[in-house]
């Protein structure tokens, strides 16, 4: 009997220093590589929507159609449209007089120009806020225009533990904006004509879009061990460890 108990004894004891080791060699395996590739590609991590207002950074929404439809959006009154009636969206205003994106019609219908409507490929195109397009023929549209993406930087720490029999680890990272082509290009101007939003006539694009450039912003993710790999979990509702 008491030669079985050793022998029980040893075989517990030798499992728990698997169970260790293995937590151990699972923690020594996390791949700050592939947690910084699995950041920058989630969706996430893209989003850009900042502010108690949940303002979209990085891209700029405007409108096209019927003026009587679309006036408001432009933050203009619904009388006949002149091009300073576009002011009201400065952004907008920088696209129909400087890239000549946009063109009023005699039937007081703001429309693409050719040339917009080839640079709207790159654009979102939805016919109201939060719904895509089912046809580019409506008569009220909404071009959400990229000026600018979220580009990662680096992992600045990790901090592993274990919670509820669950092993994470908490990444800290920075990221920067990166001005897409046409931000670049909006960027390059200090000052866009602007009505109602500010003071004398002109407003910085900076002010208008909440991009800093030169600021490199903190912020933390939370990974969790699962079937032997690590899984990014953006939400943290899988384990108690974000709290």
């Amino acid at each position: 009997m008491r030669q079985n108990a050793k022998k029980i004894c040893s075989v517990l004891f030798s499992a728990t220093v698997v169970a260790i080791s293995g937590l151990a060699h699972a923690q020594q395996d996390f791949d700050r590589e592939k947690a910084a590739n699995a950041i920058a590609a989630s969706e996430a991590f893209k989003d850009c929507h900042i502010g108690i207002n949940n303002w979209d950074a990085c891209n700029w929404a405007i409108y096209t159609g019927r003026w009587n439809s679309i006036a408001a959006y432009w933050g203009s009154p619904a009388v006949h449209p002149e091009p300073d009636s576009l002011k009201g969206n400065p952004v907008g205003y920088w696209l129909y007089k400087e890239k000549a994106y946009l063109q009023l019609s005699p039937a007081e219908i703001l429309i693409l120009s050719e040339a917009g409507r080839t640079a709207s490929k790159d654009w979102k195109h939805v016919t109201a806020p939060g719904r895509e397009a089912d046809s580019p023929q409506s008569t009220f549209e909404r071009w959400d225009v990229p000026l600018a993406t979220k580009k990662f930087v680096a992992i600045t720490n990790v901090v592993r533990g274990r919670r509820m029999e669950i092993q994470f680890a908490e990444v800290h990272y920075r990221w920067v904006y990166s001005l897409t082509l046409l931000g670049t290009e909006l960027f390059k101007n200090e000052r866009i004509p602007s009505t109602g939003r500010n003071v004398g006539g002109w407003i910085a694009p900076a002010e208008l879009t909440g991009i800093d450039l030169n600021k490199t912003y903190d912020a933390k993710v939370t990974f969790v061990l699962q079937h032997e790999s690590w899984r990014l979990q953006p939400d943290c509702k899988t384990v108690d460890a974000c709290d």
